[in-house]
């Protein structure tokens, strides 16, 4: 199974709480599978993602075509282990 894909960037609180979440909620359980793609570091790569997902914020966890938009800790746990 392919990595899941964390669109980030910088000056964004839910992207701080989302790896605050990822790090001490989970304590780093999915740390191997998630590959962080920050807007600031990787431009082309995170603009691809946008417009292929049509998306308008972030954080937002990509799977392939499943894509999570609401990254609130329950809906995180479900998505990553339906994905990993």
């Amino acid at each position: 199974m392919s990595k899941v894909k964390m669109l980030t960037q910088d000056n964004c609180p839910k992207c701080v709480a989302l790896k605050s979440f990822l790090e001490m909620g989970l304590r780093n359980k999915y740390a191997e599978d998630i590959e962080i793609v920050k807007r600031e570091d990787n431009p082309k790569a995170f603009m691809e993602l946008v417009e292929k997902h049509d998306l308008m914020a972030t954080p937002v966890l990509i799977a392939g075509d499943d894509v999570l938009l609401d990254t609130t800790p329950s809906k995180v746990s479900v998505f990553l282990e339906r994905n990993i």
